[in-house]
């Protein structure tokens, strides 16, 4: 691999997880070579490629480019609300809350 694949660290396992290279290119109307060079480091991705990647693939650009973690990532506006307000309870009030959500999955059946 080619040292600008530094670049973007993330790119070949993020395709991987969601599809093969094959479905991607028919997805993104491309060659499956074409997605093979930019994975061997052959010739250096777009940013519209990167962009077309992370949305084929729920992830953001930033997990691809390294910048982020995969749980920051994966999670929805939704889910990110609920991750900033559990940040700032009480260890009390955090252990209140596990508590009913485990309530609440149990009940879910």
């Amino acid at each position: 691999m080619k040292e600008h694949l530094l670049l973007y660290p993330n790119l070949v396992s993020v395709r991987k997880a969601k599809c093969t290279q094959k479905e991607l290119a028919e997805y993104l109307g491309i060659s499956q070579q074409e997605i093979s060079r930019y994975e061997r480091g052959e010739v250096k991705a777009s940013i519209g490629y990167l962009r077309d990647v992370a949305d084929y693939c729920n992830v953001s650009v930033d997990y691809i480019l390294g910048r982020e973690s995969k749980c920051q990532a994966l999670l929805n506006e939704d889910e990110m609300q609920l991750l900033s307000i559990y940040e700032l309870l009480t260890p009390e009030n955090k252990a209140k809350l596990t508590e009913r959500a485990q309530s609440l999955f149990d009940m879910q059946g």
